[in-house]
């Protein structure tokens, strides 16, 4: 498909003064223009035109008329001015223009938001056709815009190609939809399936149909069904791109290093047989010079800087220290002669051709994870481009009818969902790029919604919330009956993270993989360590294996029944052969502040009649999660 080229209008009285900056048209035209950003991937499309204009109806039909005149834009997209103020008159302009409405655009973003604001009611946006023109309305604010856009963004091309009558587009567009059908069990019919699952909330079950297993268990589960993913094979990238990925088969050096006899000193290329006494300076050599037509000859020498090549028949270097000038030229600027006060060994300071890696020697392993050093060592041995293996496409979605976006006005008996951005960041900080799926309501035909619209983006699912014993934690029955999801646990013997559940399907005749994580924060992020991210780095062939190591601690821990994950925080000194393990302080699992600063999990066992307390000096394992601390 040609891009979609795109107008996009800003109305504003405040911008169009440059009182305030358009942050809202600069936030649209990224996600049009971000060759990473998912809308971008979705769209497809380059802006052609931006203006910004004021709140006056006239002005803004002038431009919405001027470029949907002959087809100069495929969508113009005006931002601001659908509210209930005076001046707010886009709705009225555009529907002064439009020779077709298209409401079915403004229900969907009006049906998403209202999942977010009650408020999002009073939004008026108009959507509408001009010619070959598809113009909506979107509202003011940079974060409600993004929103609305992102809803509406798959619909556009399609209606495009509707508007260009683009015949083979549209044929192939309705073809792909019927193909992605998923067979399912009507909304009706699953709903007596999912409520005979979960009965009423009296007769609901007390106790899990799942059985409780180890960590170590839950693991093995993991390995077993997590298969390579064939993420289109591989890639060949540029070194810039490769960080975090993961190599795609061995990598052996294209040359020596060094590849020419090079000088660790600075000092004088010089013939050890020559011993201790008066030499006479011949010339420089700098790094990056050529040595190799200088000769050297009985009580001559050459000055040499660190790293430069040094003559081929020198056999041995005299750091500038064990010297001592005897005479220099006429202006100050160059040694003629020089006197060396010490005795000097055969290939004293002298680094051979290849003593560092030899050519065809393997550097780097298949499989492993490239950081900043395995990045660096490609290049020095020869290499621009390298084979990496594909990412796996995740999503995070949270569920619970609690949870509203951060930065919205919060209603009575709700919260904020902090689940999400953290485990998004967690992701991307594990060289991962996810997609955000946002919030799923406690609501069987939203939730469905919310999974499938995931599943067709994504190799990995990871959900929060929904998992538990609460009446409305209704995630494990739906998985298996509208998607025939195989649940391979769904109850692990730890604190906290009991409820964690690994699941996979088949979803449009491919593999796909569900981990659901507690709600509770900390439940999520000690999961996400524990379960997820092994399974993401199995499925893309890194080979990379957590830390653990053995740590004192500074505090005494009363055990539970269930081993226990504790947050805590290591540091080393001078003084101690172990680190020392600091609680982060009361370990509930839905006070997120317990994570603070913590870079390590400290692996506690569970309770014993024997063994109840774990006392302040003895010795646990734990698990490294980021930077360590030197007290």
């Amino acid at each position: 498909m040609d891009l979609i080229r795109f107008g996009l209008l800003t109305v504003s009285d405040s911008c169009y003064k440059c009182e305030n900056e358009d942050k809202s048209g600069h936030e649209i035209e990224q996600c049009i223009k971000d060759e990473k950003s998912d809308i971008a991937k979705i769209l497809r499309g380059q802006v052609c035109y931006k203006h910004i204009v004021p709140d006056d109806k006239f002005t803004i039909k002038e431009y919405l008329i001027s470029w949907s005149s002959n087809g100069q834009v495929d969508v113009i997209l005006t931002i601001g001015g659908t509210g209930f103020s005076k001046r707010d008159v886009t709705p009225e302009a555009t529907k002064q223009i439009i020779q077709k409405e298209a409401p079915g655009i403004i229900a969907a973003m009006l049906i998403s938001n209202l999942k977010i604001t009650p408020l999002a009611m009073l939004s008026r946006g108009v959507c509408g056709i001009r010619d070959k023109t598809l113009i909506i309305n979107l509202p003011g604010s940079p974060k409600a815009a993004k929103e609305c856009l992102s809803v509406i963004a798959s619909a556009i091309p399609h209606a495009v190609d509707l508007i260009r009558d683009n015949k083979e587009r549209i044929k192939d567009t309705h073809a792909n939809v019927q193909n992605n059908i998923v067979a399912e069990i009507p909304l009706s019919q699953g709903q007596d399936k999912i409520m005979s699952c979960l009965a009423s909330i009296v007769e609901r079950s007390r106790e899990s149909p799942y059985p409780m297993i180890s960590v170590e268990e839950a693991l093995q589960l993991i390995h077993k069904h997590a298969e390579l993913l064939n993420l289109n094979d591989t890639s060949e990238e540029d070194l810039e791109k490769c960080h975090g990925r993961i190599l795609s088969g061995d990598l052996y050096s294209k040359y020596d290093l060094p590849p020419f006899r090079a000088s660790i000193k600075d000092g004088y290329a010089v013939l050890a047989s020559d011993g201790k006494g008066r030499r006479k300076v011949l010339s420089g050599i700098k790094a990056g010079d050529t040595a190799t037509a200088i000769k050297l000859e009985r009580g001559i020498c050459v000055r040499v800087n660190t790293g430069a090549p040094i003559p081929d028949d020198a056999t041995a270097v005299v750091q500038v220290e064990d010297t001592k000038l005897l005479k220099g030229t006429s202006d100050s600027m160059e040694e003629k002669e020089i006197e060396i006060m010490t005795e000097i060994q055969p290939g004293q300071d002298i680094r051979p051709i290849g003593c560092d890696i030899k050519k065809g020697e393997l550097i780097l392993k298949s499989g492993t994870k490239l950081g900043a050093i395995e990045l660096g060592l490609a290049a020095a041995c020869g290499y621009k481009k390298i084979l990496v293996t594909d990412l796996p496409k995740i999503g995070v979605l949270s569920t619970g009818d609690e949870l509203q976006c951060p930065g919205t006005t919060l209603m009575p008996g709700h919260i904020y969902d902090s689940n999400k951005i953290t485990l998004l960041t967690m992701l991307r900080e594990n060289g991962f790029d996810p997609l955000d799926m946002g919030i799923a309501l406690d609501d069987e035909s939203i939730m469905v919604h919310k999974i499938k619209h995931a599943l067709k983006q994504v190799d990995v699912l990871i959900t929060s919330g929904s998992v538990s014993m609460g009446d409305r934690d209704m995630l494990k029955p739906i998985l298996q009956y509208y998607f025939n999801a195989t649940i391979h646990f769904g109850r692990v013997n730890m604190k906290p993270g009991k409820p964690t559940t690994f699941a996979t399907c088949f979803f449009q005749n491919k593999k796909k993989y569900l981990l659901c994580l507690p709600g509770n924060p900390v439940s999520a992020t000690v999961t996400m360590n524990l379960f997820a991210l092994p399974l993401l780095k199995q499925l893309c062939k890194d080979i990379s294996m957590p830390t653990i190591v053995s740590a004192k601690l500074m505090s005494s821990y009363k055990l539970d029944p269930r081993p226990e994950y504790a947050r805590a925080i290591l540091k080393w000194n001078d003084v101690d052969t172990l680190p020392l393990a600091y609680s982060t302080g009361n370990q509930i699992s839905s006070k997120l502040l317990s994570c603070k600063n913590a870079n390590a999990l400290l692996i506690l066992p569970g309770c014993k009649a024997e063994k109840t307390v774990l006392q302040q000096g003895e010795v646990v394992q734990a698990m490294l999660l980021g930077f360590t601390q030197w007290s």
